[in-house]
């Protein structure tokens, strides 16, 4: 197992958030390796949302990204990234955020998803009155029932639409397979392939009718693993492998690591079974159910028993040693995704295990 202990943890005030730049650095070798390179990896950033990180990406050979956020995009193409994806319904208000992205770095190739009509056309209004072309993508809905046009015709019919408006290119499709997500690996397995049959076979559908369908990009970490062995699907788009987290490792075979953790400290006992950490809801994420994270040197037996914004109680097993005030535990976040999006920045932990400098969250928030 990975060692987590920072040599110098007494210079760090505490709730703080601890990126590790050797699991870091492990987890991207370890995607490309199960791979075969990076050539189909268009990893999503909203799980670190940070420069450094997408450099670290970018350093290594990775040359495209998805994101979530108009303010991810602009993250990613300040940093010079030119193949950038937001896999994100694009409305309102957020239609002239991503048109003057486009004009800031028009050699970018920045692309949004799409699954209406009426957006669509908004879009083309917006890219045509401001002179700029942008690609798009329908965004099919494979089972998860977020959002997406249905497979086969109706996904045929945006694309028709977007082929054929000013302003827009048809780049492809997109599909999201969240739903996969099963502890039992054949049963996961399974589910991925029905999810990007139906994928595939709207493509074939769309270039049957003519349209050039540049690239299918699907999956998650769940998934991806399965659907990238399928013909038809050019990329894959996990982001959660990046730092990795419980939520996922707990059910998942994988070679990646923690790389994500949140330094927390003791701040009262108040009985010999109890203790409070500093680590509230602002600190890991309140997004899922317990265990919030798991504490490394403590039993998975801890019951979590209150929660506040800057409070942690837990009630440790019987015969577990009383912690005394002060002491530090290392937790690893259930949903390292969401407790991410909760710094301003982070504590980078190098090599030798040390802190040596902090990093901002840069496109954290909206």
């Amino acid at each position: 197992m990975f060692d987590y202990r920072v040599k110098n943890a007494e210079e760090i005030p505490t709730p703080a958030l601890l990126v590790y730049k050797a699991a870091v650095a492990h987890n991207i070798r370890a995607i490309g390796d199960m791979m075969g390179g990076y050539a189909r990896l268009r990893p999503h950033i909203k799980t670190h949302k940070m420069s450094q990180i997408a450099r670290m990406e970018m350093d290594e050979g990775i040359d495209k990204f998805k994101c979530a956020t108009p303010k991810e995009a602009a993250m990613l193409a300040a940093i010079g990234a030119t193949d950038v994806l937001i896999s994100y319904h694009i409305v309102g208000a957020n239609i002239g955020r991503v048109v003057d992205l486009k004009r800031l770095y028009p050699d970018a190739d920045l692309k949004v998803i799409a699954d209406d009509g009426d957006a669509i056309q908004a879009l083309s209004d917006a890219c045509t009155s401001a002179g700029v072309s942008l690609g798009v993508m329908v965004d099919v809905n494979t089972g998860m029932d977020r959002t997406g046009a249905l497979p086969g015709a109706p996904s045929l019919a945006l694309a028709q639409q977007i082929a054929q408006s000013s302003g827009l290119c048809f780049v492809g499709l997109h599909v999201y397979d969240g739903h996969v997500g099963d502890f039992d690996a054949d049963m996961r397995q399974k589910t991925a392939f029905e999810s990007i049959e139906r994928a595939v076979e709207t493509r074939c559908l769309i270039e049957q009718s003519g349209i050039a369908v540049e690239k299918l990009v699907a999956s998650g970490s769940p998934g991806f693993e399965h659907t990238q062995r399928v013909d038809g699907v050019d990329e894959v788009s996990p982001g959660t492998w990046i730092f990795w987290d419980t939520g996922y490792g707990d059910k998942l075979q994988s070679p990646f690591e923690w790389a994500a953790l949140i330094l927390s400290s003791v701040i009262s006992t108040t009985r010999a079974d109890l203790v409070t950490l500093d680590a509230g809801s602002k600190s890991v994420a309140p997004d899922t159910p317990v265990p919030h994270f798991r504490a490394l040197g403590l039993s998975d037996e801890i019951a979590f028993v209150r929660r506040n914004e800057e409070h942690q109680l837990l009630q440790l097993p019987e015969g577990t040693p009383r912690p005394r005030v002060g002491d530090q535990f290392y937790l690893v976040p259930r949903h390292v995704c969401t407790t991410v999006n909760l710094w301003d920045e982070v504590c980078v932990i190098d090599e030798d295990g040390m802190f040596v400098e902090t990093w901002a969250v840069d496109a954290r928030g909206h």
